[in-house]
């Protein structure tokens, strides 16, 4: 999977139009948690201010981030 052009420069989901892109557009997401890989994520469902929707899971925005999955995730 190539990067999406939109997140190039910034795989980090970080601001409402980000997120929103990101669902709208399907792009797989994976999540972190103090810097360490969490969980291989997926697309997401549905978000608001304080939490993220991904494949029946829900996490908060305060405690997790939210980076665009690339096609190598091994460099964690």
């Amino acid at each position: 999977m190539k990067m999406n052009p939109m997140f190039a420069s910034n795989p980090w989901l970080v601001n409402q139009a980000d997120f929103d892109n990101a669902m709208f557009l399907e792009i797989p997401v994976t999540v972190w948690r103090d810097n360490r890989y969490i969980d291989y994520g997926g697309i997401i469902i549905k978000h608001n201010d304080d939490a993220v929707w991904i494949a029946g899971d829900y996490f908060l925005k305060k405690e997790f981030r939210f980076k665009i999955r690339s096609a190598d995730i091994s460099n964690r």
